[in-house]
């Protein structure tokens, strides 16, 4: 009697321990929960990760908000896509394929603005700027999705390339 209760407390044991917490299940972009993923070159040479989260300010501005970093002294980058849709509302866009560009690109169709700034150099990239962002799963209480684009710098010159762009963002 003593062995199988020693027997049922420790399959209990590495069946919770076995279990994954739930902040951190993948899926289907092969990010995780509030996780970007990118590769840039160009002006700027790396692989990135860090935290994505959406932001929505003052009931007017949707953010898609990306960075790695505890604090602003370890951080390198910042990647923000602006949401500028035709109805200005700051509810969740809809799974579909969306164009990355300006204010004056984007007048009369739903798109993201994005400023890229590599902040070990305080350089911002987000002139002459082209390409797509894709929703590719807007439930669960997760907007997930995957971007790629090309951008200037808005005032020293060189440019940059984003590709293999995946993120994941709570929904709150």
């Amino acid at each position: 009697m003593k062995n199988i209760l020693t027997f049922m407390i420790l399959n209990a044991f590495l069946l919770l321990t076995a279990c994954s917490d739930d902040d951190n299940v993948q899926n289907d972009s092969n990010t995780y929960a509030n996780e970007v993923s990118f590769d840039i070159s160009g002006a700027v040479e790396a692989e990135k990760k860090g935290s994505s989260y959406i932001v929505v300010v003052a009931g007017s501005t949707y953010m898609i908000s990306n960075n790695d970093g505890t604090s602003a002294s370890d951080q390198t980058f910042s990647l923000a896509f602006y949401k500028n849709f035709q109805d200005n509302s700051t509810s969740n866009p809809a799974v579909g394929t969306y164009p990355i560009g300006t204010a004056v690109d984007l007048v009369n169709e739903d798109g993201f603005l994005v400023v890229y700034t590599d902040t070990q150099t305080g350089k911002d990239y987000s002139k002459d700027v082209s390409g797509t962002l894709t929703i590719t799963n807007n439930s669960n209480n997760q907007l997930r999705g995957t971007f790629e684009f090309a951008a200037s710098n808005t005032n020293q010159g060189g440019s940059i390339q984003v590709t293999n762009g995946k993120f994941s963002a709570a929904i709150d």
